[in-house]
């Protein structure tokens, strides 16, 4: 039986112009693979150098008691100045961060520091340390800033000291763990920068609008360049560039010492928030934390950074609500081995950071 061969249809040929559309096709969805994969390893480089988390050593932090102070009357002198005092250079090592059981799985704390290295001979003060607090079912923000004067014990070193010396002695790992011993928090995480690294951050940004009084400007002015003077906008906002927020976060010379200080320092990282509201993607956020990864360090995850950041900034959780360790009446000017300290009570301390951030007492 014979049988008839099929006659073989011509292939279609794709038009020259069609031809061009599916390479340029092609090309976009190579670059934008290609993008993405570099953006995720710049993000992932943040941590390159991330403080270990492991267990916690079962040690009470309490096992050196308050020697006690010389209470101080009135504010003393000591506090806008700083003091290095001879530190045991046993006592100075890297420590990782313990865990800590997640007090509410909504709430996630992070220790943003910045890292004053002006002067030292190396280990550099913790001259911010804000404990921001994100509750990711309500995407609400609240911060405090805990002044570095504050007197408290430093575990793993047996002794009591400013709270600031913490990181001098055992690097972020201690400074999370002594923050959590004292006032039972879990933090895990953190993002760090040097003061210097704020000018670039800020110029990065496009600059940040401050509310400034007549004296700050003037304070500031005295001491900028000519062609770098602040000019007063409408309603006392000033659009700061990143060399003149680098001075006001350091200005502990007007107004009440630290805490003039800190409460600047939470109004820049509000202006900060605010900037980032006026992202309008996720592929905005995503293109402006990727333009930070050079200026800070971190244990989160790429995935983490995003996350939250898409929460905070996509959310309807409203500006950071702010506040300070120590707390209203639990706190006392003091002397300690020729220091002016920040006596506090810790109890207090605790319960009122726990409600601050937890809603419970």
């Amino acid at each position: 039986m014979e049988t008839v061969a099929e006659e073989k249809k011509p292939k279609k040929r794709l038009s020259k112009t069609k031809k061009t559309i599916v390479i340029i096709l092609m090309l976009i969805v190579l670059l934008i693979v290609g993008f993405g994969l570099f953006t995720l390893i710049k993000l992932y480089g943040m941590s390159i150098n991330a403080i270990k988390t492991v267990a916690k050593p079962t040690v009470s932090p309490y096992d050196t008691p308050d020697p006690g102070l010389v209470p101080a009357d009135g504010d003393p002198d000591g506090l806008d100045r700083d003091v290095d005092e001879s530190l045991d250079p046993n006592l100075i090592y890297a420590d990782p961060i313990y865990v800590e059981n997640a007090i509410d799985p909504d709430v996630v704390n992070i220790l943003v520091m910045g890292d004053d290295t002006r002067g030292s001979d190396g280990g550099g003060r913790s001259d911010v340390m804000l404990i921001v607090s994100y509750n990711q079912r309500l995407h609400t923000i609240r911060t405090v800033s805990v002044l570095r004067d504050t007197w408290i014990y430093i575990p793993g070193r047996e002794l009591w000291n400013r709270v600031n010396a913490a990181y001098r002695f055992g690097g972020i790992g201690l400074a999370i763990n002594t923050i959590n011993a004292n006032f039972g928090l879990d933090i895990q995480y953190y993002m760090i920068t040097d003061f210097e690294n704020m000018k670039h951050i800020v110029d990065t940004l496009g600059g940040i609008d401050l509310l400034l009084t007549d004296a700050e400007i003037s304070y500031y002015n005295e001491r900028l360049e000519p062609g770098n003077k602040i000019v007063m906008g409408a309603g006392g906002i000033c659009h700061l560039n990143g060399e003149q927020v680098l001075m006001h976060t350091r200005n502990r010379t007007l107004g009440n010492g630290d805490w003039s200080r800190t409460e600047r320092q939470r109004a820049v990282m509000s202006a900060l928030f605010a900037r980032a509201k006026q992202e309008k993607s996720v592929a905005s956020l995503t293109s402006l934390i990727y333009s930070l990864t050079d200026y800070v360090e971190t244990n989160m995850t790429p995935w983490q950074m995003i996350s939250i950041g898409t929460g905070v900034v996509f959310g309807n959780g409203g500006a950071p609500i702010k506040g300070t360790i120590p707390c209203e009446g639990s706190w006392s000017y003091a002397y300690e081995r020729g220091m002016a300290v920040i006596h506090i009570d810790i109890e207090k301390n605790k319960e009122w950071i726990h409600t601050f951030f937890y809603g419970v007492r």
